[in-house]
This record gives C-alpha cells, sequence and structure tokens, in this order.
C-alpha cells in the first residue's frame, strides 16, 4: 500500500502569512486594505554552475558542512574540496596520494568524514589538519558513508561485501553481508535503530540492526535488474526512498519491508537522491543529462536540464541556502538548482 509523503500545504502557509500581516501592529488593528500580492512561483532550473579549480578532478560525494560551507570528494584531483554558495572554492590534499577520496559526511563537531576507495581507508578532516584509518580488511573498496543513530560513521566496502563503522576516535569494525557479490552502494541511518543499505547488485535493500548488530531479510525491489543506489529518509520521515538506476524508478520501503516503486518517467536514469526544503525528492538523470523532481502528493515527475552536455551529474546535497547542490563527475563542476 502506497504510503503518501507528508508535505505542507502551500495554501495554509500562504493563509497564515495574510494573518500575520493583518494582525503585526497596534493590537490586531488591520495594516492596508485589499489582498497580499499573489508570489510568483519560481521555475526550477539549474542557475549556476562552478568549475572546480583542479583540472578532471571527477568530483562525487557532496555535503554541507556544519560551518554552512559546502563540501565534496575530487575523487581523480586527489582532494576535499569546500565551496561557498557563490562558487568560491578551497581544496584540500588527501594525505595519501591517489587515494580515491569517493563518499563525504560532515558531523556536528564541525569535522568531515570521507572514504579513500583506492587507498583502503577513512579519513576525518579537522579545520587543522586530516587522520588517516586504515581498514582491516585489504582492498575492502570503502564507498559511501553516513552517520548512524549510534553517533558513529557507517560506510559500505562494496569489494569486501562487508558493512564499515568506524567512531569518532577512530575504532573500526566491519560486518560481513550475508547476500554474496550484494554490491553495497548507498546507505542511511534510520530513526529505527537501523542502518538501511543498498545492494545493487541483488537489487535489494537489507537494514542492519546496530543495537543487535544483525542484518534482517534483504528486500527485493519489484523490478528486476533495477540497480538501486542511493537511498535516503523520504520526506514522511517515516518511510525511505531510493533510486532505481536501471529501472529509472522511485523505491519506497517501510520499516516492516514492504516495498513499492513509483515511476519516474519522463526519466531514463536515476542515480543520486537528496530531499528538498520544500519537501519534495531530486534526483540526478544522467542518461539525460537533468535533474529530476519528484512531488510527494503526485509522485509527479519534472526536469531540468544542465546547461553543459553530458556533464554526468552524480550526487547531491542541500545547501546552506535550502537550494540543492550537484557534482557533475564529467564536467568537473559543481552545480546549484533554484527551486523555490
Amino acid at each position: 500500500m502506497r504510503r503518501p509523503f507528508v508535505f505542507r500545504s502551500a495554501g495554509l502557509v500562504l493563509a497564515a502569512l495574510a494573518l500575520l500581516a493583518s494582525t503585526a501592529c497596534s493590537g490586531g488593528t488591520v495594516i492596508g486594505s485589499g489582498p497580499l500580492p499573489t508570489p510568483t512561483p519560481v521555475v526550477p532550473h539549474v542557475s549556476a554552475e562552478f568549475t572546480v579549480p583542479t583540472g578532471a578532478s571527477a568530483p562525487q560525494g557532496i555535503t554541507l558542512g556544519s560551518d554552512g560551507f559546502i563540501y565534496f570528494a575530487e575523487t581523480a584531483g586527489n582532494k576535499i574540496g569546500k565551496m561557498t554558495t557563490g562558487g568560491v572554492f578551497t581544496e584540500t590534499a588527501v594525505p595519501t596520494a591517489n587515494a580515491g577520496p569517493f563518499g563525504v559526511v560532515a558531523t556536528p563537531d564541525g569535522n568531515i568524514w570521507y572514504t579513500e576507495n583506492s587507498a583502503n581507508q577513512i579519513a576525518m578532516q579537522t579545520s587543522t589538519n586530516t587522520t588517516e584509518y586504515p581498514l582491516p580488511t585489504p582492498n575492502a573498496g570503502p564507498t559511501y558513508i553516513t552517520r548512524g543513530p549510534d553517533g558513529a560513521l557507517w560506510f559500505t566496502e562494496t569489494n569486501a561485501n562487508k558493512l564499515g563503522r568506524i567512531d569518532l576516535t577512530g575504532n573500526i569494525t566491519e560486518f560481513p553481508v550475508p547476500t554474496a557479490n550484494a554490491g553495497l552502494a548507498g546507505l542511511v541511518g534510520f530513526s529505527d535503530g537501523g542502518i538501511w543499505i543498498v545492494e545493487s547488485n541483488a537489487s535489494a535493500i537489507v537494514r542492519f540492526d546496530v543495537t543487535a548488530q544483525t542484518f534482517g531479510t534483504p528486500r527485493p525491489t519489484l523490478t528486476a535488474n533495477a540497480a538501486p543506489t542511493q537511498i535516503v529518509v523520504c520526506p514522511d520521515g517515516q518511510t525511505l526512498c531510493f533510486t532505481e538506476n536501471n529501472a529509472a524508478k522511485l523505491g519506497q520501503i517501510t520499516p516492516a519491508g514492504v516495498v513499492t516503486e513509483h515511476s519516474l518517467s519522463p526519466a531514463t536514469s536515476a542515480f543520486g537522491l537528496v530531499g528538498g526544503a520544500d519537501f519534495n525528492l531530486y534526483f540526478t538523470d544522467r542518461a539525460q543529462n537533468k535533474v529530476g523532481q519528484i512531488s510527494g502528493i503526485s509522485f509527479a515527475v519534472s526536469e531540468f536540464a544542465i546547461p553543459t552536455a553530458t556533464s554526468q551529474a552524480s550526487f547531491l546535497s542541500l545547501g546552506p541556502d535550502s537550494e540543492i547542490y550537484f557534482t557533475e563527475t564529467a564536467a568537473n563542476k559543481v552545480a546549484r538548482l533554484t527551486y523555490f
């Protein structure tokens, strides 16, 4: 059964604003006469593309830091980029050469954590230095990373087929995934005390119980070979949403493991995924070089062209201004989608 997202009604918001305007002063005296002007709606569009200073850096994972800057991993450039909303960049070199930084996440203490896919390490970057932590399993291939409900960082070891955990002092634990050659990809911590993980090769979603340290039963997508990629908490806060790249669908799974799917047509692919400040979801359609918007009310899809051709738009993040920022891996850019 479909569990719709929960959205704020635009009509209720406008009505509340009108009420506040009419009673704000003079003990509730009406100010002026006539209705408030209707705001002109913003047509979503890619409003800016910022070229990364290091050439051919292949930007991938992106996140919003607690300091209000946007951070992203430069996989080929071997750097962590830091950017303002106006496109001013600062780059920090990764200590290990050719480390292949990929996934990146911020913690409330102001630090940035990222995976080093080629160097087989997890790194923590502070305002003054970077510390690297080697993984126990050789050639594990760490990729995606997220904050867990226990305050630790959790990451997928795609080559080793393991789920990794690192606490804020650098202690690492690994948990073998029961599904063979699962193709571990995106993961997210959830309020139910679990880490929900994408098994891309298996076209399934699996939950890991943080307290019991056990895996649940993998829940397959309804479409075979859907190649799910990224997973986030849905705007309703009660379910998980994930992209199905090959199937061009949005998957939705309840804590009980019930899976539903929603077509993303006219999109033909769906890679990265993020929730917007407008309670819609946004995804990257690499095949058509577009960014897509998914309505949580009707599940209708709108797409917006990226100015740079074949940009290979990858991951998305909400910015400090609530706009959507995303990496263009092939174009060596970070772009902004304005939508409200």
